[in-house]
């Protein structure tokens, strides 16, 4: 018992330092929430400085981290996360989108009097994240999801009025019916194996023991949570009223962080229920109508809204469907397809709500048709939201463009191998949907540019801020991975994937 006892002790103190990033999360949590009770601090920009320092810190720790780290995945605190480069890959997208969603709100905060929770419940949600990316067991799966959602809840009514409650309310009843669905398939699951490591080879063999039907229920179960994080359909429905009632910053935080958490866990999830290829079920097929179902309801659902930012979002779930098309053709290039997609969906979804922000606050325009003659406005901000609803739409020259091709590429090259009919449907319906986004994604650059102005505004207002500043580097970097890409694929293709 004691050598046991010194043998964890020794594994948790080793753990310890593969720990900084969480670390350094954690204590920004405890700082913003000291700091917000001082109102001279609360009513200044200090605390969102401090929780900018604090994701930048994070964001070093993770690039030591890739740096320092082998090729062989480091099991921390026994086996409940495991740490290799692709968890650390997705770590730092999901502390590079909270950074900019953060910053987004450096000229216009919500809610001056609760600044410290604001930040607070925002580092939790990315160290809900950071957790759920390394996690290897049920139980801290859980966990992690939670502390992310009972955040996200809490943000979601952060700008106080009527609507946002309500969407704030809609959040937690979606959001906990998802989580008693998930954990009650982690309970058959614990039952069936007798294990809560689920990223293990033997917790596979003990499912391979399990008959058809229960092994089904209990998957599907705990994949219906995870389609609840990642937005997509049939578990989506919580997206539009979240996206058009939170503060603007809150919902480019929402599209990325929580998302990429979702998918980093969904790719563990996929290989261990393909137990091995030996699984009864075709789970490439059924991922497949999940994200034919995903893009297609996300797309034509976008062609009929008004509002910019409930339109986002359903585009938002278009492009988890676009994500899942990954998991359906699973193989080497696929999962390369994932993290470059993933790089630059962040990149053109939070410049899209950073410029949808400026445009909100500066005139108070929140409806497509309201956008009319914005060029005559503000030539270089009619510009810049030209180039990312191009590259939102997958067109040429943009890195929207790019990151849709490889995906398209991957599917191909495993329809080719496995002849699965599905991927060569899922292929036919995702190229028509592409064709379908830009009726929505080109009728703002259509009314910025084409339909005369209702009424005269002030041109150029407060265009210069470091918001935009960022936004116009964000727009810079999709323009520049179009014809430079092999910088961003180069980091890629030095991570190994298990299969």
């Amino acid at each position: 018992m004691e050598t046991t006892l010194n043998d964890k002790l020794r594994d948790i103190t080793s753990s310890l330092s593969y720990f900084q990033p969480e670390f350094v999360i954690t204590l920004g949590i405890i700082l913003t929430l000291i700091a917000g009770l001082f109102p001279k601090i609360r009513k200044s920009s200090s605390l969102q400085l401090l929780c900018l320092l604090i994701l930048a810190v994070t964001l070093f720790t993770d690039i030591r981290q890739w740096r320092t780290l082998g090729e062989n995945p480091q099991h921390l605190f026994q086996n409940m996360l495991g740490l290799d480069k692709v968890a650390v890959f997705w770590k730092f997208l999901i502390g590079a989108g909270a950074f900019l969603a953060v910053a987004m709100g450096y000229r216009g905060r919500e809610a001056t009097d609760r600044q410290g929770e604001y930040y607070s419940l925002v580092l939790s949600v990315v160290l809900g994240a950071h957790l759920l990316a390394m996690a290897s067991n049920l139980l801290l799966v859980f966990i992690s999801i939670e502390l992310i959602s009972i955040s996200s809840y809490l943000l979601t009514a952060f700008s106080f009025n009527k609507n946002s409650t309500e969407a704030g309310m809609k959040y937690l009843l979606f959001g906990a019916a998802a989580s008693g669905i998930m954990l009650f398939g982690m309970s058959w699951l614990y039952a069936f194996t007798g294990s809560l490591h689920f990223y293990q080879p033997q917790f596979a063999q003990m499912m391979m023991n399990v008959d058809t039907i229960p092994l089904a229920i209990g998957c599907f179960l705990v994949l219906g949570g995870i389609l609840f994080k990642i937005s997509a359909a049939p578990m989506h429905i919580w997206a539009p009223d979240v996206y058009t009632s939170a503060p603007t910053p809150v919902v480019a935080f929402f599209s990325v962080v929580p998302k990429f958490a979702g998918f980093a866990l969904l790719v563990k999830w996929v290989i261990i229920i393909n137990l091995f290829g030996l699984s009864p079920l075709s789970w490439s097929s059924i991922l497949a109508v999940i994200a034919i179902l995903t893009i297609t309801i996300g797309n034509f659902s976008a062609l009929w809204q008004k509002n910019v930012k409930r339109m986002l979002a359903y585009s938002s779930i278009a492009h988890s469907g676009f994500l899942l098309v990954t998991m359906v053709a699973f193989s080497e290039l696929a999962m390369q397809s994932l993290l470059f997609y993933s790089a630059i969906y962040m990149v053109m979804n939070v410049a899209a709500f950073m410029f949808v922000h400026h445009v909100e606050r500066s005139y108070g325009y929140t409806d497509v048709d309201q956008y009319r003659g914005l060029i005559k406005v503000s030539v270089p901000l009619a510009i810049m939201i030209v180039i990312i609803m191009i590259s939102l739409a997958g067109l040429p020259p943009t890195g929207g463009f790019t990151a849709k091709l490889l995906v398209f590429t991957s599917l191909w090259e495993s329809y080719s191998t496995k002849d699965n009919p599905w991927m060569l449907y899922l292929m036919v319906f995702g190229l028509a949907n592409t064709v379908v986004s830009l009726f929505y994604y080109l009728r703002i650059p259509y009314y910025m540019i084409f339909k005369a102005p209702e009424h005269e505004a002030d041109k150029g207002k407060n265009l210069f801020s470091f918001e935009n500043f960022l936004g116009f580097v964000m727009v810079l970097a999709l323009l520049l991975i179009f014809f430079k890409p092999d910088g961003l694929m180069r980091i890629i293709n030095s991570v190994s994937f298990a299969f």
